[in-house]
C-alpha cells in the first residue's frame, strides 16, 4: 500500500461529506497506486457512522464508543493503516483532483523528507498562516499570542512563529507543520513515534513536526498543492477560549522540549501574551465591526467642529469649548444612533438606508440641539449646517469607498440575489432548494464554471454564491479563494447533502434549510425593522401605560422593559412543530405570530410561523398590537 488518508470525524458530518468526494476523487486521480481511506469517528452523535457506511463502500470505517480526541483517534487508526505514507487530514478540508499525486511526486523526490505541509485556505478564501510554522521558542510564542506577528509578517524575527521568511506561494523547508494536512513517511514514524497523546487539542502536530526533524529527517512545505480548510468549527481562531486552550498545548509542550529558564521564559511569555491577546481581541474585534459606524462619528464631530471655526471666523464671534464640544458631540451621537438603528453600516452598502440615516441624523441633531438650555447652545446657523452635512455626508462617503475599493465595497443591488455555480445535472434540485427555502421572489442567477471572477461584474451583485461541490475540488478551491479576493460570500454545497458550508459571515450560516426568505425575517434589514416596532411600541406602552383591554397584563410595563433589554419580543414564533430550526432566532414573545394566542395545532403553528418569517412586515406588526391592545 502507497498512501493510507487518516480522517478523524466528530460531529461534522456536512464538512465530512466534502472531505470524503474529494478525497477519493484525488485517490483516484493517482491512477493504479494503491491507496486506502480511513475514517474514524468519535463517537459523533449525528449519525455519521451509519450515513457513512451507507453511502462509502470504499472507506475503512472505525467506530468509536468514546470521544478518544485528535491524538489518540488518530494513533488508532494509524495502527489500521499499511501505507508507505500516512496522510492526516482533517475531516473540514477539501482537497483538489491532483492534491494527492502532486504531494507523493514531491515526497519521492527527496528521499529525506519526512513529512509535507500544503498552504491551507479558510471557508472565506483568507489563507490560513499555520500552514507553515517555526518552532514555538518563548519569543515566537510571544509575537503569535500577543499579534506582534502582524506588524512584520515577513519576518522571521516577529514571526518565527509561522515562518515568515517563506512566502505562501515559495516551496520551501520548515520546521513545523498543520496537522489538519500532515503528510508523512512511515519509516520516519516508526523512528520517532506518532501523535503524543499527552496533548488534548493544538500543539500535537507542532511536537511531531519537532520530533521529526530531529530524528533527522526535514519538513517541507509544498505550495503547489493548495487545499480549503473550513477551520474553526469548534473553537474560534483568536477568541480567548482559543487562546487558553492553544496556552494549555503551549505548557505541555515548553515542558517537553525546554528545560531551566527556557521553560520558565516560555510559561511567563505564553501568560503575557494571553493578557494582550485578550485585550486587543476585544479591541480589533469591536472596531471591525463598528468601522462604519466610528468613521461616521468621527466625521461628524469634524464637521462640527469645522462649521463652529468657520462660523467664529465669519461672524468674528468667539464660542466657549463646552458649547462646542456639546455640538460636535451632539453631531456624533446623532451620526451613530441614525447609523445602528436604520443600518448604514450594513454590508453589501444600501443606498435608501444610508439616506433614511443621514436624514434621521440631521433631525435628531436638530430636536436635541433645540432641548438643550442658552448658554449651550453655540450659533443656529452652525447647528443647521451641521444637521445638512449629516444628512449627505454617510451617502457621499459610502460612494467613496466604493469608487475607491470596489472589490471590498458594493452597493446592494434592489432584489435579494443568490447564484448559483453548478453542474447542468444537479441544476434544478439546487433551484428547487434554494428557492424553497429563500422564498420564490428572489433571484437566482446561474454562473457559468468558466467565468473569470475578475471580468465579470455581475457576479458581485450576488448577495451570497452558492458552489456546488459536483464541480469538483479544484473547481471549488479556486473560487473560494477568488472569492476571498473579491470580498464574495460563497457557500459550498456538498454532494450529498443540502448544506451550504463556508462562507464570510459565519454567523449566518444555514443548516439544512436557508433560513431567511426573500423578504423574511433572516435578512437583518427586516430583523432590525421588527426590533423597531419592538422599541418604539415599549417606550409607548412606557409613556401611556397597558390600558384596560382584556391583554392589560400582557402590556405591562415590565414587559414593556424586557422587550428593550433584548429578553423578549412582542411577537414571537409558536415553534414545537418538526423542522422549527428553519426559523431565524427570536427571543420569546409576549404574543403568537398570527392571531396574538398560540395556535390550537402544530400544524397551524407551521403554517403562521413560516408565513411570518419568510413574509415580514412591520405595519402588520404593529396593526396587530393596536387590535390585541384594544381588545
Amino acid at each position: 500500500m502507497k498512501l493510507s488518508i487518516i480522517v478523524v470525524s466528530f460531529n461534522v458530518k456536512g464538512h465530512l461529506g466534502l472531505c470524503l468526494d474529494a478525497a477519493l476523487k484525488a485517490m483516484d486521480e493517482m491512477g493504479s497506486v494503491q491507496s486506502e481511506l480511513i475514517v474514524l469517528d468519535n463517537a459523533s452523535s449525528d449519525g455519521t457512522v451509519d450515513w457513512v457506511a451507507s453511502n462509502y463502500p470504499r472507506v475503512k470505517l472505525i467506530s468509536s464508543q468514546e470521544n478518544l480526541g485528535f491524538s489518540k483517534g488518530n494513533n488508532r487508526a494509524y495502527q489500521e493503516s499499511s501505507g508507505e505514507w500516512v496522510l492526516l487530514l482533517n475531516p473540514d478540508t477539501v482537497v483538489a483532483e491532483d492534491t494527492f499525486a502532486l504531494v507523493l511526486s514531491h515526497a519521492e523526490a527527496n528521499p529525506k523528507i519526512g513529512a509535507i505541509g500544503v498552504p491551507m485556505y479558510d471557508g472565506s478564501g483568507r489563507w490560513l498562516p499555520e500552514s507553515k510554522r517555526g518552532m514555538p521558542t518563548p519569543w515566537a510564542s510571544f509575537c503569535r499570542l500577543s499579534g506582534l506577528w502582524r506588524l512584520a509578517p515577513r519576518s522571521n524575527v516577529f514571526n518565527r512563529y509561522y515562518w515568515g521568511a517563506v512566502d505562501e506561494d515559495s516551496t520551501a523547508e520548515v520546521e513545523v507543520l498543520s496537522g489538519a494536512f500532515m503528510w508523512m513517511r512511515r519509516k520516519a514514524l516508526d523512528e520517532v513515534g506518532m501523535l503524543d497523546e499527552a496533548f488534548f487539542m493544538y500543539g500535537e502536530d507542532i511536537d511531531l513536526s519537532i520530533r521529526i526533524k530531529e530524528g533527522g529527517w526535514v519538513n517541507h512545505y509544498l505550495s503547489e498543492a493548495p487545499i480549503i480548510h473550513f477551520k474553526g468549527e469548534s473553537t474560534k481562531k483568536g477568541s480567548l477560549s482559543y487562546v487558553r486552550v492553544f496556552h494549555d498545548a503551549m505548557r505541555i509542550f515548553s515542558e517537553k522540549h525546554f528545560a531551566g529558564g527556557q521553560a520558565l521564559a516560555m510559561r511567563v511569555m505564553i501568560r503575557l501574551g494571553i493578557q494582550v491577546r485578550a485585550v486587543s481581541a476585544f479591541i480589533n474585534g469591536w472596531a471591525s465591526r463598528q468601522w462604519l459606524t466610528l468613521m461616521d462619528m468621527g466625521v461628524a464631530a469634524l464637521m462640527g467642529t469645522l462649521v463652529v471655526m468657520g462660523h467664529a471666523k465669519v461672524s468674528g464671534i468667539d464660542h466657549p469649548a463646552l458649547p462646542v464640544s456639546i455640538l460636535v458631540g451632539v453631531g456624533a451621537l446623532s451620526a451613530m444612533f441614525a447609523n445602528r438603528w436604520f443600518g448604514s453600516h450594513d454590508h453589501p452598502l444600501v443606498r435608501t438606508r444610508t439616506l433614511m440615516a443621514g436624514c434621521a441624523a440631521g433631525v435628531v441633531a436638530i430636536v436635541l440641539y433645540s432641548l438643550l438650555p442658552e448658554q449651550f447652545r453655540v450659533s443656529r446657523i452652525a447647528a443647521g449646517l451641521l444637521s445638512l452635512s449629516l444628512t449627505f455626508l454617510p451617502l457621499i462617503m459610502r460612494w467613496a469607498l466604493v469608487a475607491v475599493a470596489p472589490k471590498r465595497w458594493r452597493w446592494r443591488r434592489p432584489g435579494a440575489s443568490v447564484g448559483l455555480l453548478t453542474t447542468p445535472e444537479r441544476a434544478e434540485e439546487l433551484l428547487n432548494w434554494v428557492e424553497s427555502s429563500y422564498g420564490s421572489s428572489l433571484e437566482i442567477n446561474m454562473i457559468d464554471i468558466d467565468t473569470s471572477c475578475d471580468l465579470e461584474d455581475d457576479i458581485l451583485q450576488n448577495e451570497m454564491v452558492l458552489c456546488d461541490a459536483e464541480i469538483g475540488g479544484r473547481q471549488v478551491i479556486s473560487w473560494v479563494r477568488k472569492a476571498g479576493r473579491l470580498g464574495l460570500d460563497l457557500r459550498v454545497v456538498p454532494s450529498n447533502m443540502l448544506l451550504a458550508l463556508g462562507g464570510r459571515k459565519s454567523g449566518s450560516a444555514p443548516g439544512v434549510q436557508l433560513p431567511w426568505g426573500a423578504d423574511g425575517l433572516g435578512r437583518i434589514e427586516r430583523a432590525r425593522a421588527k426590533r423597531r416596532v419592538d422599541v418604539l411600541w415599549s417606550l409607548w406602552i412606557l409613556l401611556v401605560g397597558s390600558g384596560r383591554g382584556s391583554r392589560s397584563n400582557a402590556f405591562s410595563r415590565a414587559n414593556a422593559r424586557d422587550v428593550l433589554a433584548r429578553r423578549k419580543t412582542w411577537l414571537g414564533f409558536h415553534s414545537g412543530w418538526d423542522g422549527d430550526e428553519r426559523l431565524p432566532n427570536m427571543k420569546p414573545g409576549i404574543f403568537f405570530v398570527g392571531k396574538g394566542d398560540r395556535a390550537e395545532s402544530s400544524e397551524e403553528a407551521k403554517r403562521l410561523d413560516l408565513r411570518y418569517a419568510f413574509d415580514f412586515g412591520w405595519i402588520r406588526d404593529v396593526e396587530l398590537l393596536m387590535t390585541l391592545r384594544m381588545d
